[in-house]
């Protein structure tokens, strides 16, 4: 196989991050910010409870909660920042650390996922305690790993030069992250540490801590150094879109008919709703629980499981009428 000239790799290179800059290092990546802020209000919804029913403390007096409540807050900002604003384009090193910022915010808030899943699964203050003795650890170790790794995956990549198919990947990359499917899935992982418990929630957070320390931490990499390149010069700026981003081209496939769509928003729904009890205290052995409470929450349960079912008979009918049809 014939080596690549200098040139050659320096021009495999380029077209790489210049794809990057109009697909996924874009800054219309930022309207999916409110992804992160939901997952993170999720984590200060468990910390609260937490701080206040465990130890009757006020939660703002936390720096750490403080933080994450300020990042909510500038993740929400940061969604709205690419819709109709066409500024950031002639401001693209400041549109950049943006994004990065947004990036950094929802690997955090990722992160913080599983943790709830580590430590929330358990049935008891105590446990909690001892399971964020071995949890903090484990994600800061997956973590560290995670960029150390893709530091030198990336230094590897522009010595041999990038491909041109995962040059024409980035352009994949970027719809299928406006895709309604990759932020439910999101949405899905963050709800399951309200509901799941024992060791199908001990594996659930191991996978999910491994698995974004290794695929965010190599977005955010790229990002990084697509930053670095931009400030050396403007052959890397991001071309200004001819059509302007907003919530409707986001949404565009949203409807409720869709049975994905409509499953997944009962079930977040009956998880907040099922955590949010939990950790008041109704569904403690030793305190009191209404009938009314008991029955709502059994309707809706069954509720969703006719629906999930009934959806699936559907599918598998229509699958069968277009094989004969066929």
């Amino acid at each position: 196989m014939k080596e690549k000239t200098v040139k050659e790799v320096e021009e495999l290179n380029k077209a790489y991050f210049k794809s990057l800059a109009n697909t996924r290092a874009s800054a219309t990546m930022m309207v999916i910010s409110f992804a992160g802020a939901f997952a993170l209000a999720l984590f200060l919804l468990f910390q609260y409870f937490y701080f206040v029913k465990g130890y009757g403390i006020n939660p703002l007096e936390n720096y750490f909660f403080d933080f994450i409540l300020i990042y909510i807050i500038y993740l929400v900002v940061a969604t709205f920042i690419p819709l109709g604003m066409t500024f950031i384009y002639r401001r693209q090193i400041l549109s950049t650390i943006l994004l990065l910022l947004s990036y950094i915010g929802i690997f955090l808030s990722l992160i913080l996922i599983s943790y709830i899943i580590l430590v929330y699964s358990g049935t008891n203050l105590q446990e909690y305690n001892e399971r964020s003795l071995y949890t903090i650890p484990f994600l800061l170790i997956c973590t560290v790993f995670g960029f150390v790794y893709h530091y030198f995956w990336l230094k590897r990549e522009l010595k041999k030069g990038f491909s041109t198919n995962r040059t024409m990947g980035n352009y994949f990359a970027k719809s299928s992250a406006h895709n309604n499917n990759s932020l439910l899935i999101i949405f899905t992982v963050s709800m399951l540490g309200g509901v799941l418990s024992g060791k199908f929630a001990l594996v659930l957070g191991i996978l999910t801590a491994v698995l974004f320390s290794y695929g965010f931490s190599q977005l955010i990499t790229e990002v990084a150094y697509l930053l670095y390149l931009k400030i050396q010069s403007k052959e890397y700026w991001e071309d200004v879109p001819k059509k302007k981003e907003t919530f409707r081209n986001l949404f565009k496939d949203f409807s409720l008919k869709k049975a994905k769509i409509r499953i997944f928003l009962e079930i977040l729904f009956c998880s907040i709703f099922l955590s949010i009890m939990y950790n008041i205290g109704y569904f403690s052995p030793s305190s009191y629980t209404p009938l009314w409470l008991i029955w709502f929450g059994r309707i809706f349960i069954i509720l969703i499981g006719l629906d999930i079912l009934g959806s699936f008979f559907l599918y598998f009918i229509k699958k069968v009428n277009t094989r004969f049809k066929k």
